[in-house]
């Protein structure tokens, strides 16, 4: 019998695949929601986390069935799957060969598991330019609903004002929100007023945490952009339009960001001023350098440090005898005796799993940016910003860089979402990056 859904003469096999595309598209997208209110605090396993994780979850395990849990064979796709499967087996054998609490080992590894998670969503699921532009529509859905959650949340949560919140109202998907924001600003012409408000809104949010990471995420990746644009217009002996109203417009979308800000909240300039010019600025770097050489110490403390590594969940102490100014600016008192990586997103990798399979994970990063960085001279030789099928690989590209770039000054493997997003354009960079990418090739806006 002939299902009354499609249009007569249709081959019923055609009909099924349509059905199992749908579902998987569905069920993706749920995945890609399930923790749109994901949060920072204390109240962290509270229930609201619980039933996010058991969502997403329940919807990843479905899609697997769906798919048939086919995984990539060969390729930059299986280099990642495997490295990663082997990071988190290493980390899982050094957790239970030091003895972490359990709590404590599932409360770290499950961002690194949500990665491979969001790669294996994207791979199974992107794999046409449809597809793909229905689940990144559901990623910006989340990044605005996370975006505005967060900044509700972190208000009521802390019960502080303008002049005291920080890091508790920034949404972990904030890098990607910039990106993307400033490539339908300026790129692709679309929803201009929309993203333009949305923006200014992100910039002002920024503004008040006073926080700068999210800020240098985005010089991260416009100078890697200028980098690629200038390698590519020595062949065309032309520079994009786009880049340049980016960068002298998004000048002043930052000014008028800041502006705002400012305005609401006065004291936040004479926070910047600190955070940027006064003593936080130099205390933040020696905190960071003092923790990557207190894991350094703590791996070569255990003798299986090297080969397994210190084990999701471990803690490490801090080198504060060779770091003897930073005390004074965290008191006497401060607890200096466990710490977990969290400010540096690279020394992990070896401290969780060691120094033989530690770098295979990081390398499976940095495949995936040498890829990105391929599919972004591409897609700006093919000038193809305004092709409304590019629009998934231009926002999975910049959104992968945004949160590499983050790595530098925070980890989004800290943050269930911000880890989650990442392995999504990692698995639409990989599984568009070849297969949707030639089609682009020769076709200009």
């Amino acid at each position: 019998m002939v299902s009354t859904r499609y249009p007569a003469g249709i081959p019923v096999e055609q009909q099924a695949t349509h059905r199992i595309s749908r579902q998987k598209r569905i069920l993706a997208i749920v995945v890609v929601i399930s923790f749109a209110l994901d949060f920072k605090g204390a109240v962290g396993g509270s229930l609201i986390q619980f039933l996010m994780g058991g969502l997403n979850t329940a919807a990843f395990l479905v899609l697997a069935a769906t798919c048939r849990m086919a995984l990539p064979r060969k390729g930059l796709g299986a280099f990642v799957f495997w490295g990663w499967v082997a990071f988190l087996v290493t980390g899982t054998l050094g957790a239970f060969v030091n003895v972490t609490p359990f709590d404590q080992y599932i409360r770290i590894v499950y961002p690194f598991t949500l990665l491979l998670e969001g790669f294996l969503v994207a791979w199974w699921t992107m794999r046409n330019s449809h597809d793909a532009i229905t689940i990144v529509s559901a990623m910006m859905g989340a990044a605005v609903v996370s975006l505005f959650f967060t900044l509700a949340w972190g208000f009521y949560f802390t019960e502080q004002g303008v002049e005291q919140i920080r890091y508790q109202i920034l949404s972990p998907l904030i890098p990607l929100l910039i990106v993307a924001t400033g490539y339908d600003l300026f790129f692709a012409r679309r929803r201009r007023l929309w993203s333009l408000v949305l923006l200014v809104i992100t910039l002002g949010v920024i503004a008040i945490s006073v926080t700068r990471g999210p800020l240098l995420v985005v010089g991260f990746v416009v100078v890697l952009v200028l980098l690629v644009t200038f390698r590519n217009a020595l062949r065309t002996a032309s520079l994009p339009r786009p880049l340049i109203q980016a960068v002298v417009l998004g000048s002043f979308v930052g000014v008028i960001g800041l502006t705002i800000a400012i305005v609401f909240n006065p004291e936040a300039l004479g926070r910047w001023v600190h955070r940027g010019l006064g003593e936080a600025r130099n205390v933040t770097f020696w905190t960071r350098v003092a923790a990557i050489l207190g894991q350094f110490q703590a791996l070569n403390a255990n003798p299986l440090g090297w080969l397994t590594g210190q084990g999701f969940g471990s803690s490490y102490p801090w080198l504060f005898s060779e770091f003897p100014w930073i005390l004074p600016y965290l008191g006497e008192t401060a607890d200096t005796s466990a710490w977990f990586p969290g400010e540096f997103m690279w020394m992990p990798f070896l401290f969780y799993g060691g120094f033989i399979i530690g770098p295979i994970a990081a390398l499976a990063l940095i495949g995936g940016a040498v890829r990105g960085c391929r599919v972004l001279g591409a897609l700006l030789r093919a000038q193809s910003w305004r092709l409304p099928e590019a629009r998934p690989l231009w926002i999975g590209v910049l959104g992968y860089f945004a949160f590499l770039g983050m790595g530098f000054t925070a980890n989004p493997f800290i943050l269930r979402l911000a880890a989650l997003f990442m392995g999504l354009c990692l698995g639409l960079i990989v599984a568009q990056g070849g297969s949707a990418l030639p089609s682009l090739v020769g076709r200009r806006c």
